[in-house]
């Protein structure tokens, strides 16, 4: 179909046909419970056979340039020193939520306190 008075041709027909809808209704039996099983990762256990420590606190936070990402200063349970661990290797993420909650107060009570350093007018 050719529009008059203008290059443009207009093709009536659909470009794309959508097959139907598949009708399969899925049968859930009454004794299934879906929030039973717990993924790996959210196991409050330690999974000792694959090298995976359990972390007793985050206490500091650093940003490096060279990778540009972060590393959190990280206190394993049962070991005195901690070590600069990339965010990448932590499975942790209910620590490093309260960890970086509590920073984010932190820095923000500190603009408030250097807010206040400037005489008013």
């Amino acid at each position: 179909l050719k529009v008059e008075d203008s290059g443009y041709r207009v093709n009536p027909w659909p470009r794309a046909i959508f097959p139907r809808r598949p009708k399969v209704e899925v049968e859930v039996e009454d004794d299934d419970d879906f929030d039973a099983a717990l993924l790996p990762e959210d196991s409050w256990e330690p999974d000792n056979a694959n090298d995976e420590y359990e972390v007793e606190s985050i206490q500091d936070v650093r940003w490096v340039k060279r990778t540009r990402s972060r590393e959190y200063l990280v206190k394993w349970k049962g070991y005195v020193d901690p070590e600069w661990i990339p965010v990448s290797q932590l499975s942790c993420g209910a620590l490093l939520y309260e960890f970086n909650k509590g920073a984010r107060a932190k820095a923000r009570f500190q603009a408030m306190q250097a807010g206040n350093d400037h005489p008013r007018a």
